[in-house]
């Protein structure tokens, strides 16, 4: 979904998918935020005029490669990026088509060393029409869009540690600790 889109839209093209998975034409397209229906609905009830206003930069987006697996996720720098993302993150193949890992197959994982589905499940699909990302992109990474006043720009993130949150790597701004929106 681009990130333009009024949350009660958003809601309407979900269908009856899980998540909303918004991508900011502002950046190339680039995917910013994994909503769920219930961020959709609070968006909605706080009468957002759009998913990603310049005002309230979206959550973070994880990005992670279909080659890898859940056991390579948990042992690597990836993990700490799932802190960024309360729903999970988005599995990118090869083609750049998408879909979703939720965050509670990484806790079974963790909890009971289940594996993940091999068949896609059909609520953590994307919709054909927003199944595809712009340019190359090197995975796993999180997108963070900066939401210090004035700021707005988007950080690729390999690594996040929440007790030391990296420097935001604006080109024109004055150095500033990258500041994360929760919510």
């Amino acid at each position: 979904m681009n990130g333009s889109v009024s949350p009660e839209e958003a809601l309407t093209l979900l269908g009856d998918r899980g998540f909303a998975l918004v991508a900011d034409a502002a950046h190339d397209g680039m995917p910013v935020a994994l909503l769920s229906r219930s961020d959709l609905t609070a968006l909605r009830n706080r009468r957002a005029a759009a998913l990603c206003p310049p005002d309230a930069p979206a959550r973070p987006a994880v990005l992670l490669p279909s080659g890898m697996t859940l056991g390579e996720l948990v042992g690597g720098a990836a993990m700490t990026l799932l802190a960024l993302s309360p729903h999970g993150a988005v599995v990118v193949d090869p083609s750049g088509a998408v879909t979703v890992l939720p965050g509670n197959i990484v806790d079974d994982f963790l909890d009971h060393g289940a594996l993940l589905p091999a068949e896609p499940r059909g609520a953590f699909d994307m919709s054909a029409t927003d199944s595809l990302l712009a340019g190359d992109i090197s995975l796993p990474l999180a997108l963070v869009a900066c939401a210090a006043p004035g700021c707005g720009h988007i950080n690729h993130l390999g690594f996040f540690d929440p007790q030391r949150p990296p420097v935001c790597a604006h080109p024109s701004l004055p150095p500033h600790t990258l500041t994360i929106a929760r919510g």
